[in-house]
């Protein structure tokens, strides 16, 4: 689920350069957007997926025709203005992206009620919904935080991967899962240095049990090429990512976390689901377009994933 979806326009330019005349090589649009990126993976790993945002205008059209093309059910709520669109301008030569996101539309209240109304009628005791990406103007971050709090109270598992002022909102609220990056953690926790070093593993972990007070059952920090750690009540989970050449990062984070929830729908170990995450996301990396294409095979990716247990009481489950 993500309220401000994009078309996102990846341009391989090599060579370049800020403040001069730079030439596309080539230009891929695609259905994006951290909810796309997640929905897409999803589909390409065998899960059944809803979305659930706002669609608008022309590109909220193309959106809706990628749905179908992918085997997503479009449960989007149309609204008056338009779907926005982001650029990422990626060198293939040093691997580098610059990332140009639009705010998104404006966003009335009738609209993010019937939103809210199609999102909970639609859910069930034991379901998985993602809240991802930015929020669209209009939406405030307490609005977002009482719709994730009303999921969860009808039973669904919320599985929250937001920016660092909603984060801090809901997280309070006791999702089922947080996954943030180091940088978006440090605003939840200001005991976090954001400059990673693994001597600073144990403040780290630290802080993430602190998080866990709240009633969430598992907190994730991605740490970038240092892989990550997971957190729950019973285990510290520290994963180090196979080591490959990056053509673009952009969209790894959204494809990690859709090999979480497809190994939660699984009902499979939390250490295969890191796995499997981490080796969607390393896919995901090693392409200049976000996606791990159809029928992937991630086991080359799985072989170079090392996972330790750095704390366990029991095995854990998603």
């Amino acid at each position: 689920m993500g309220l401000n979806p994009s078309m996102d326009r990846t341009e391989e330019v090599p060579g370049f350069q800020l403040h001069q005349v730079n030439r596309s090589q080539q230009t891929s649009p695609r259905a994006g957007g951290k909810s796309f990126i997640v929905a897409r993976a999803l589909r390409r790993l065998g899960v059944d997926v809803a979305a659930h945002g706002f669609l608008g205008g022309a590109v909220g059209s193309y959106l809706r025709e990628e749905c179908h093309r992918l085997g997503i059910r479009d449960l989007h709520t149309g609204i008056a203005g338009e779907t926005r669109i982001n650029t990422i301008v990626v060198d293939p030569g040093s691997g580098s992206a610059t990332v140009i996101n639009e705010p998104g539309p404006e966003v009335s209240g009738k609209e993010f009620e019937q939103l809210r109304a199609t999102l909970v009628d639609s859910l069930t005791p034991g379901s998985l919904v993602a809240f991802t990406g930015s929020l669209p103007q209009g939406v405030e971050a307490q609005r977002y935080t009482e719709l994730i709090a009303e999921c969860s109270r009808n039973g669904t598992h919320t599985l929250v991967d937001a920016a660092e002022t909603t984060l801090v909102e809901v997280a309070g609220r006791g999702p089922w899962a947080i996954k943030c990056n180091l940088e978006e953690f440090s605003a939840l926790d200001s005991a976090v240095d954001p400059v990673w070093s693994e001597a600073r593993l144990p403040e780290l972990v630290a802080a993430m049990r602190r998080t866990l007070r709240s009633g969430t059952r598992l907190v994730l920090v991605t740490l970038g090429p240092g892989g990550l750690v997971a957190v729950t009540e019973d285990e510290v989970v520290r994963v180090h990512t196979a080591p490959i050449v990056v053509q673009n990062p952009t969209g790894s984070g959204d494809t990690l976390l859709a090999g979480l929830l497809a190994a939660a729908h699984r009902g499979t170990s939390l250490h295969e689901a890191l796995e499997l995450g981490s080796a969607a996301a390393a896919a995901n990396a090693a392409t200049i377009t976000p996606d791990i294409g159809p029928d992937p095979d991630l086991n080359p990716y799985r072989a170079g994933i090392r996972l330790s247990v750095i704390e366990q009481r029991r095995p854990t489950d998603v």
